[in-house]
């Protein structure tokens, strides 16, 4: 069992932040594009996400025990076939299943990893997330976004704050 170490900020300007993260120091990661199920559990704030990059498929069991910085906790485990984890999954009794896809840009700074999120319908938003509460602290203070941030909270309720109703998107994807 880990403890993710994570908060969100809506709405940042994406140039602005990411030069300031340069300008800072930090390594340029990469892009990556997320192609993810999520397998709702009966019980509230629990799931079971598959997620590729395309190089990498994982399956990570989470538990929101609360919105706070290290609120979530998750196991996770690489697997090879993203198509064949899926089959297997989708023949369990799981309450809801979604499809999802997001965009993301990685950077690095001391440890800490700054991933500006691009999901269909709503505006990009930064994720921080380090090895511990201090390293997420750190980091948001390092970026002048000390107190702006929103917590751990799922993406139903950042969805929620754009009038969106996550639940009610099965498939969510970007236009083609």
């Amino acid at each position: 069992m880990s403890r993710e170490y994570e908060t969100k900020i809506l709405d940042v300007d994406v140039e602005l932040v990411e030069k300031r993260l340069l300008e800072l120091g930090a390594r340029f990661e990469g892009e990556l594009f997320f192609r993810r199920y999520v397998f709702d559990i009966e019980k509230n704030e629990e799931w079971v996400r598959l997620r590729t990059d395309g190089k990498r498929t994982t399956i990570t069991y989470k538990k929101r025990e609360n919105t706070s910085i290290g609120g979530t906790i998750e196991h996770e485990i690489v697997v090879d076939d993203f198509e064949k984890s899926y089959e297997i999954l989708s023949r369990l009794d799981f309450k809801n299943v979604y499809y999802q896809e997001n965009k993301r840009r990685v950077f690095v700074l001391d440890g800490i990893e700054f991933s500006f999120d691009f999901w269909p319908k709503i505006p990009a938003l930064l994720e921080v997330e380090g090895k511990n509460k201090e390293d997420v602290e750190k980091g948001l203070q390092l970026i002048g976004f000390e107190g702006k941030d929103i917590g751990d909270v799922s993406f139903v309720k950042v969805y929620e704050r754009y009038g969106i109703k996550l639940n009610d998107e099965i498939s969510l994807k970007f236009e083609e």
